[in-house]
């Protein structure tokens, strides 16, 4: 997987743009550290392709929650909160 700095992906957009084709994924670094992901995309896989991004970020969400709720025994109020919002997102 290929590191590009975010100056690069703002000067040299059409070349940034080139390496992904033939990558596969980009992450993209802030002052030296990853701060976002390219993948490549057509019609044929955008809503395929959000739809997982959508269905992943719903399970980190609920991790995180399990994970809070063993760390600081959170209520279940709180967990239905959660969840509602997390819906609203999708």
């Amino acid at each position: 997987m290929k590191f590009i700095p975010s100056r690069d992906l703002r000067l040299k957009t059409a070349s940034v743009l080139s390496e992904l084709k033939k990558e596969g994924e980009i992450i993209i670094t802030s002052n030296g550290k990853p701060s976002s992901l390219m993948l490549p995309i057509d019609e044929s896989n955008l809503e395929q392709t959000l739809s997982f991004i959508k269905s992943m970020k719903a399970k980190t969400a609920m991790r995180n929650m399990r994970l809070t709720l063993r760390e600081n025994k959170i209520s279940t109020d709180d967990i239905d909160k959660e969840i509602k919002d997390a819906r609203k997102e999708i």
